[in-house]
C-alpha cells in the first residue's frame, strides 16, 4: 500500500491551484484563530505556520506582525509554490510535521490549522514544538473532532460497513498530550461550525477541490452511479432549506513553555469553553 503521507502529499500537490477557492471553513477558521491571538497582546519575533498550506494564515501573520520572520512548513511543495506567490520573504520548508528540521528555541510562536488531525505521532509532534519554541513561546493550534463529517458518515454507513471518512481525535487527547509534553497550563476549546451546501455534489466537490476527500489507510476509488444515488439519498438535509449540511467540530488550543516548570509535576487543569 502506498505510504500514506505520500498519498496526503501527493493530494495536496493535486489541489493547490484550488484550495483556497473551496477552503470556507478553513480559512473562516484562520481568521478565528488571529482574532484570539490578538487578545493576547502578543508581539512574536519568529513564527513556525505548521501545515501551512497556500499560506493564507501565514499571510494574515504577515500583516498583523510586519516585522515577524514567517517560516511556513508543508508536507505539499505545491502548495508552498503558491504560499510563495503570497510573499517572497516567506521561509518555505517541505517537511513532514512528525519529522521537522529545526533547532532549538527558535521561534516565539507556533500555529497550527487544519494539519494535526492527517498526524499519527501528535505526542512526537507536541514535544518537538515544544523544543522548537523560546522560553514564553506559544503554541496554537486548531484541528477537527469526531464530529466533522458527521452527516457524510451517517449517510456511508446506510450503504455499506467500510469506512469513507476519517476518524478524528477528541480534544480531550490533545489537551492530555500538551501536558505530558511539558506544556504549561493549556486552554482547549470547541465549537461546531455548519456549511450548507445547495446539493450533495457540491459538498463531494469541496472536499475533493481541497485534498480533504483522502482517507488513510484507503486506496482511492471511484463510486459506482448506483452507490452515489443511495449516498445522495440517504444523506440527511435541512428541513427548513433542503440545504445539505456539512458539520466541522473545531478544537482551539493554546498552550505556553515556561521553562521554570517540571513537566512531571504540571497538573493544571484544561479549561474547557463549548461554544
Amino acid at each position: 500500500m502506498e505510504n500514506y503521507k505520500k498519498k496526503i502529499a501527493k493530494s495536496f500537490n493535486s489541489k493547490s491551484s484550488t484550495y483556497e477557492e473551496y477552503s470556507l471553513v478553513q480559512n473562516e477558521v484562520s481568521k478565528r484563530m488571529i482574532e484570539r491571538l490578538k487578545l493576547m497582546k502578543f508581539k512574536p519575533k519568529t513564527i513556525l505556520d505548521l501545515g501551512s498550506g497556500t499560506g493564507y494564515l501565514s499571510n494574515i501573520l504577515k500583516q498583523i506582525f510586519p516585522a515577524s520572520k514567517i517560516t511556513c512548513l508543508d508536507i505539499s511543495l505545491d502548495m508552498l509554490i503558491e504560499c510563495r506567490k503570497k510573499n517572497t520573504k516567506f521561509n518555505l520548508v517541505v517537511a513532514d510535521a512528525e519529522n521537522m528540521p529545526f533547532d532549538n528555541e527558535v521561534f516565539d510562536l507556533v500555529i497550527s490549522s487544519f494539519t494535526l488531525h492527517w498526524c499519527e505521532e501528535i505526542e512526537k509532534i507536541f514535544s518537538d514544538i515544544h523544543r522548537y519554541l523560546k522560553n514564553k513561546g506559544v503554541f496554537m493550534f486548531t484541528t477537527v473532532g469526531p464530529n466533522t463529517l458527521i452527516e457524510l458518515n451517517k449517510a456511508y454507513a446506510k450503504i455499506d460497513g467500510e469506512q469513507h471518512v476519517n476518524s478524528f481525535t477528541d480534544m480531550h487527547i490533545y489537551g492530555d498530550s500538551l501536558l505530558k509534553c511539558g506544556f504549561h497550563d493549556p486552554v482547549m476549546d470547541v465549537e461546531n461550525l455548519i456549511i450548507e451546501y445547495s446539493s450533495f455534489a457540491n459538498i463531494l466537490k469541496s472536499l475533493r477541490k481541497t485534498g480533504a476527500n483522502t482517507v488513510i489507510g484507503r486506496k482511492a476509488s471511484y463510486m459506482p452511479k448506483e452507490s452515489y444515488r443511495k449516498l445522495t439519498n440517504s444523506y440527511e438535509k435541512n428541513e427548513d432549506n433542503g440545504r445539505y449540511p456539512v458539520t466541522y467540530e473545531m478544537i482551539y488550543g493554546v498552550s505556553w513553555k515556561n521553562i521554570k516548570d517540571n513537566p512531571n509535576k504540571n497538573t493544571d487543569v484544561i479549561n474547557i469553553k463549548k461554544i
